[in-house]
């Protein structure tokens, strides 16, 4: 059989550099799979893409002309870039959808795209712990979300009743993510590392609000892993109905798209805010062990825009698909050591050393 040509999106990115790194280490990756990346600009394109044997695509994802037919020639596409990027994710579709058929080549092409879960959001603020959890085995419950939360707009394009048996499509959607890629581009995380960011900065551990809000999490290499599972998973789907399924029934998918990734027990930032209060004790930041909880009235000043949603709101998810049909199985459980170790990073480079 053909090796299978895929595109990426978000290649040097946090989840994308951190799965090419060890899906490219996987011995048979290099004689079953081809890979073309979309980069930004020709030193990425050399320092991170082409010394992992993969093919760089220059441009951003505002170039959707470039995109689809990138993905016309594909047969997967993986999206690890902006989740709310519509028109890129159209040209992907548009791509997808007009591929030509090809001798060893899958007849019905793939598409895996990174949402999140924001998209279960709640405007929380920080006030109050919320006991609704959802299932990605759940399609009712799923279907009720509105469009106008986060990242719903896009992931609604990809879930379309349009694309059955066109083109197969998953969405992956991370709560939030810790620990560090071990990929060429970008190794850091963004949930965690703000709140650390925005306590260095005043001197004081701050939260949004009460810090009741509840999230689930992921470790990075946990998830890289997934996907992974996931990629091989569906390249073995049958093409028509003669073929039996691996697993005796079809991989969920199109409308039934979403695949959570969750491990262990959910986290309110709160207690994040109380870690990062008792680092800086230990290492003299600030001795009070006190936290900063801060009104809406008060977030411009002390946080980045739309940090109050996105660190004061409840997303709580629950990863059954994952764990029941891929059979994925978490491994990364020292969430606190690696709050303990992204408040050394961030100080380090702070005082102009190099991070331990």
């Amino acid at each position: 059989m053909a090796a299978l040509r895929v595109f990426v999106l978000g290649a040097t990115g946090y989840i994308g550099s951190t799965f090419l790194d060890l899906f490219l280490k996987k011995e048979d990756a290099a004689r079953r799979y081809t890979f073309r990346a979309l980069v930004r600009s020709q030193e990425k394109a050399d320092k991170d893409i082409r010394p992992q044997g993969i093919e760089p695509v220059l441009g951003t994802l505002n170039d959707v002309a470039l995109i689809e037919d990138e993905a016309a020639n594909a047969d997967i596409v993986i999206n690890f870039a902006d989740a709310d990027h519509l028109t890129s994710v159209q040209a992907i579709l548009r791509g997808l959808s007009r591929r030509p058929r090809r001798e060893g080549g899958r007849r019905r092409p793939i598409l895996i795209h990174t949402s999140g879960t924001g998209v279960l959001l709640d405007r929380a603020l920080g006030q109050f712990a919320s006991d609704t959890i959802y299932y990605d085995n759940d399609v009712a419950q799923l279907n009720t979300l509105e469009v106008s939360q986060p990242h719903r707009v896009v992931d609604i394009e990809i879930i379309s009743p349009a694309l059955v048996g066109v083109i197969d499509t998953y969405i992956v959607a991370p709560p939030t993510i810790w620990g560090f890629g071990t990929g060429r581009g970008n190794t850091n995380s963004i949930q965690i590392p703000l709140q650390i960011a925005t306590s260095l900065k005043h001197g004081q551990a701050m939260q949004i609000g009460k810090g009741l809000n509840i999230w689930s999490k992921v470790h990075v290499i946990d998830l890289a892993h997934f996907y992974i599972s996931l990629l091989e998973r569906t390249i073995q789907e049958p093409q028509d109905e003669n073929e039996a399924y691996p697993l005796g029934y079809p991989l969920p998918k199109n409308e039934d798209a979403y695949y959570f990734v969750q491990e262990g027990n959910d986290f309110a930032y709160g207690d994040v805010a109380k870690e990062i209060a008792k680092a800086f004790q230990r290492i003299g930041i600030n001795d009070s062990g006190s936290v900063n909880g801060t009104s809406p009235e008060e977030e411009e000043a002390y946080w980045p825009k739309g940090a109050g949603g996105l660190l004061g709101g409840n997303s709580r998810s629950r990863a059954v698909k994952a764990k029941e049909i891929l059979g994925w199985e978490p491994k990364y459980t020292d969430f606190a050591g690696y709050i303990d170790e992204e408040i050394h990073r961030q100080k380090d480079l702070l005082d102009g050393k190099k991070p331990r």
